[in-house]
């Protein structure tokens, strides 16, 4: 079962079918299929009154004679990281940044107005995390990669040498291309 889908119609539309698909999905925890049940959107609060969907609950049942984990999935639409609260656009303008040359505060800032830079310290960690996913990407679909980024901190010429090519030569969107490719979170 993948785990981002293009838009939130799409996710829609297969929550709504997973009785028709059968033998086809199998939970991720229990392997039984048949289980699996719609449970919910999940939405991101934009103001008191104002919320917009960006993922939908999946629920292995254990209820009503079905025998599941209990274990409820969540699936997201592609341009929403999971559990963050900035999309793909603050976190390309964040990296953009920095392979500009900008400090990880003024980065940080121009990405998403906030003057403490906490947080923009967790995403190069995470991204970090993720570098080794980001290479194995890159060898297997682009050119070879390139060191041209002399930087004082080793871990972030390593990390920025690795995301210059996956933000140049993907599609408009690389966050979420990348997702969608690869059903993992890219930060």
């Amino acid at each position: 079962m993948d785990r981002f889908y293009p838009d939130i119609e799409s996710l829609d539309a297969f929550t709504l079918s997973l009785d028709g698909l059968g033998e086809t999905i199998r939970c991720a925890h229990c392997h039984r299929c048949n289980q699996m049940i719609s449970h919910g959107f999940i939405y991101r609060q934009h103001t008191s009154v104002e919320k917009e969907p960006v993922g939908k609950r999946v629920f292995c049942s254990n209820r009503y004679g079905r025998s599941g984990c209990g274990r409820t999935h969540q699936l997201y639409v592609a341009h929403r990281f999971p559990f963050l609260r900035y999309g793909a656009a603050a976190l390309l303008i964040f990296l953009c940044s920095l392979l500009m040359g900008r400090s990880l505060e003024e980065a940080y800032e121009a990405a998403t107005g906030q003057v403490e830079p906490r947080n923009g310290w967790r995403w190069l960690r995470r991204l970090m995390h993720n570098l080794s996913d980001f290479r194995c990407f890159l060898k297997a679909r682009l050119k070879p990669l390139e060191a041209d980024l002399p930087l004082k901190n080793r871990r972030l010429s390593l990390l920025l040498s690795t995301l210059k090519p996956l933000l140049s030569q993907l599609p408009h969107d690389p966050c979420r291309h990348y997702q969608l490719q690869q059903q993992r979170a890219f930060i």
